[in-house]
């Protein structure tokens, strides 16, 4: 009897702390603003967060509430809603969702309600938006410290789960998302502004997905899909008094017209008069270009110096990376670029065009690849340059240097046997073998003895390649 009332007490304190620990928690709950998340610390227990905000407690009807997504982040951001910290915080709007809370005003956006723009740092969160995508009709400058993270990217093509920020049809709209401007950014320059994990949709009109004149310093792209675009996908870019130098990296981006076919002005990429000093950007790296048809006249356009654009994958387009033709190109590298013409027989015809336009020069280029299907005339190369065409399925290294101070020319090296080279071996070569283009150099590097290095007519550690009749043979030299 007694163990059985010893029990009975402890049982009842433990019930009565417990009534008290909860209504503890009720009242800091109750005591918290709309919008704080409760969190624990060591010294006030259970607590409000100020540094993480749900915004989807703001969509609605009464007092301090909007009804859709731009006018609950802009009563966040501008203190209407929220006392908002200077430093910034995590908006979380992935609870809203629905196509009238999805749906902004037209001349409202995120940091702007059609008179007045905040300028705050913040991470915003966006959901999932399935059939019900986040329609923009007008265009969402960022400010510096903006990152803006969706829940992944969702192209209609794959069919694969995200968010997807979309221009109305028949939009005035011309760019979708820039980063930064004169007016929102000190002294024209921002910095730290990002956008990631989700698909930019224009409904196959002629506007820009993200334009980059302003943002420098730790400013991004990462995994974004820019779908039905026929403007220019992805735009970096100067302006004046500002540029967006040091920016990027850029990664991770696909470019598909989706069902409809580029036009003159669909430029999957491009990185236009972007210096300072001799800083370029840091790069595009994983870039895959899609339109339906060879309308669109080329997908990567680099008129800037100091880039570096690797691992792209370039279909339907005339020219897959075009070099200056719009602004000089100097000191830019190009890796592993793609050009699938077999994917249905499409372009690119060029995969690497260098454009005579505009001064080119120590332009590096490291593995070029042109998928051939049954159509012909495709170029893994074209040098207009240096009047050259390179037809090889595969190119190793193609470097462009300078043009000497005087006289002509230009200094070039290449793997490929169908253009001028330098081959290196360890026994001589034969008269036609390996095969030569004119002025080509092949080095003997064999020392082990005097006889190596014969063809069995002459012996030479060096031999240029020279015409004989309609075709080309090896000459020993020295």
């Amino acid at each position: 009897m007694k163990r059985t009332s010893t029990f009975a007490y402890g049982w009842a304190l433990s019930a009565i702390a417990l009534i008290g620990l909860l209504l503890t928690v009720v009242g800091l709950a109750e005591a918290q603003s709309p919008g704080n998340n409760a969190v624990y610390n060591s010294s006030n227990g259970v607590t409000f967060s100020l540094s993480f905000i749900d915004a989807s407690v703001f969509i609605g009807n009464g007092n301090n509430q909007s009804s859709n997504i731009c006018g609950a982040i802009y009563g966040i951001l501008s203190g209407a809603f929220y006392n908002y910290p200077a430093t910034g915080a995590i908006i979380d709007a992935r609870g809203i969702s629905g196509p009238t809370a999805l749906t902004c005003p037209t001349g409202r956006t995120p940091w702007n309600n059609g008179t007045t723009t905040v300028n705050v740092p913040s991470t915003i969160l966006l959901p999932p938006t399935g059939a019900n995508p986040i329609v923009i009709p007008t265009t969402w400058v960022l400010p510096s410290k903006t990152r803006l993270v969706g829940e992944g990217e969702n192209n209609p093509v794959s069919s694969t789960p995200g968010t997807t920020i979309q221009a109305p049809s028949g939009t005035l709209l011309s760019t979708m998302i820039q980063f930064g401007s004169s007016s929102v950014c000190s002294s024209g320059v921002c910095s730290g502004i990002s956008v990631e994990r989700l698909t930019l949709d224009g409904q196959a009109q002629a506007v820009h997905g993200i334009v980059n004149q302003f943002s420098q310093n730790n400013t991004y792209v990462d995994h974004v899909t820019i779908y039905q675009i026929l403007g220019t996908g992805l735009l970096i870019s100067s302006t004046s008094g500002s540029s967006a130098s040091n920016s990027g990296p850029y990664t991770n981006i696909t470019f598909d017209t989706g069902i409809y076919s580029g036009t003159t002005s669909t430029v999957c990429a491009q990185i236009l008069n972007v210096s300072n000093n001799l800083t370029g950007t840091k790069g595009i790296h994983g870039l895959r270009c899609k339109s339906e048809t060879q309308d669109a006249p080329a997908a990567v356009l680099l008129d800037a110096s100091n880039n570096s654009i690797e691992d792209v994958n370039i279909v339907g387009f005339y020219d897959g990376i075009l070099v200056g033709s719009q602004a000089s190109a100097q000191s830019n590298v190009l890796l592993n670029i793609v050009g699938d013409t077999a994917a249905g027989d499409l372009a690119p015809v060029n995969v690497v065009h260098i454009s005579g336009n505009e001064p080119v020069s120590d332009l590096s280029i490291v593995g070029v690849t042109n998928v051939v299907g049954s159509a012909s005339g495709e170029n893994s190369i074209k040098d207009d340059v240096t009047s050259t065409t390179l037809g090889d399925t595969h190119v190793a290294i193609y470097a462009l240097g300078e043009s000497p101070s005087s006289g002509g020319g230009y200094s070039r090296f290449t793997t490929s046997r169908n253009a001028v080279h330098w081959t290196v071996g360890t026994s001589a070569p034969t008269t036609t073998s390996p095969t030569c283009s004119r002025g080509s150099l092949y080095s003997c590097t064999n020392t082990s003895g005097t006889v190596n290095c014969s063809n069995g007519t002459s012996n030479a550690a060096l031999w240029v390649c020279v015409p004989s009749g309609s075709t080309t043979v090896w000459s020993a030299i020295k």
